[in-house]
């Protein structure tokens, strides 16, 4: 008896072991779903610890067994067009095992694995047929697989790749609502706009596209600040009007954000050096309900009276859409006229914060 026979024979019995003992599906899968989650539980044994952590001659065996067991169960399905998606669900699974081995330093198989992959095409029209998790996860692994890094560069992948709409919108509208909530309108956002624009086959993912560029033109350079109240921490009130003729920046945080906390005290040492210009104000603005808890707050952590501390005192939903404000640490500086300078300005944090800050408010 030959290796490949004796192949075959494991891959036979793998597969009646997997069929008797190994797989339970979840009561509301379809047929095609109970077929994909059998496959992949075949191939999660070879990320279990005993098997991930083999030499590579052993790890290459299991791995060609169980990858055997899960061809021939691929060749006993009903029609063409399962198998071609079963396929590719099997493509995942080799990249999230025999592509994980490799990545992890095991490079004696970097052959066989690129061999593996050579009969995927992520041009198939069955890839759109998947449901959305798989197909995300092909194509997540395959981008990882291809070194395509960046969440925008994936975006765009997916954007001329997909033929799929409701997957463009669910893979690219998270990538848009995220680089605008830490990045504004980047050139990195309007280049993934652009391709929204250009390949999108889903109206609403084209409708989200066009709203968050209308939020961050509401918020470029030279609109009118919208407007809000504010209170000290002697329960003065104040308008943003209030500081016309002064630069504002605006420290956006809350007292249960911990990368916020963290960042106080070295936002209170960036307004010590500025103390002594008269057309500066270095704020935090906490978007916190209640005076009492966050003046409290204050007075724990030893912030209080420290710089100018203030807290929204209108309605923080109301503050939070008309800024745009999607995740905390956020700053916002506003010119002596009640302008947006930048509503997505670098962090006093940033080495280079003072060099733009100080030519920004006219300092030499």
């Amino acid at each position: 008896m030959n290796k490949i026979e004796r192949m075959k024979i494991t891959g036979v019995i793998l597969l009646f072991l997997f069929n008797l003992l190994g797989v339970v599906p979840s009561m509301g899968q379809t047929q095609e779903e109970k077929v994909y989650s059998k496959i992949d539980l075949m191939y999660n044994v070879l990320n279990q610890k005993d098997k991930a952590t083999l030499p590579a001659e052993e790890y290459s065996k299991c791995f060609d067994e169980v990858d055997l067991a899960v061809m021939l169960m691929i060749d006993s399905l009903p029609t063409d067009a399962l198998k071609a998606k079963a396929e590719l669900v099997a493509y995942k699974n080799v990249m999230n095992t025999l592509g994980l081995y490799v990545d992890r330093g095991g490079t004696d198989l970097t052959k066989k694995y690129k061999k593996r992959l050579k009969g995927l095409d992520m041009k198939s029209p069955f890839i759109d047929e998947l449901p959305y998790i798989y197909e995300a996860n092909l194509y997540g692994r395959y981008m990882m697989n291809n070194k395509i890094g960046m969440s925008i560069k994936r975006g765009t992948y997916v954007l001329k790749n997909s033929r799929n709409g409701e997957f463009q919108r669910r893979f690219v509208q998270p990538i848009l609502q995220g680089y605008m909530a830490y990045y504004g309108y980047s050139d990195s956002l309007r280049m993934l706009m652009k391709d929204v624009k250009r390949y999108s086959r889903d109206s609403q993912l084209l409708a989200f596209s066009e709203e968050l560029r209308a939020k961050c033109l509401a918020l470029s350079k030279g609109k009118v600040a919208p407007a809000f109240t504010m209170m000290d921490e002697d329960g003065k009130t104040y308008q943003l009007s209030d500081f016309r003729g002064k630069y504002v920046l605006m420290d956006i945080w809350a007292t249960t954000c911990g990368p916020c906390i963290k960042a106080m005290p070295g936002l209170i040492e960036t307004s010590k050096q500025y103390e002594n210009y008269d057309h500066i104000v270095i704020m935090s603005f906490a978007l916190n309900v209640g005076q009492e808890g966050w003046a409290k707050f204050l007075r724990e952590k030893d912030f209080a009276g420290k710089m100018v501390h203030m807290r929204c005192e209108s309605n923080i939903s109301q503050f939070m859409t008309d800024y745009a404000v999607g995740v905390l640490l956020r700053y916002v500086l506003i010119d002596p006229e009640g302008k947006i300078v930048d509503a997505w300005h670098i962090a006093p944090s940033e080495k280079e914060f003072t060099k733009i800050f100080n030519k920004e408010v006219g300092i030499r």
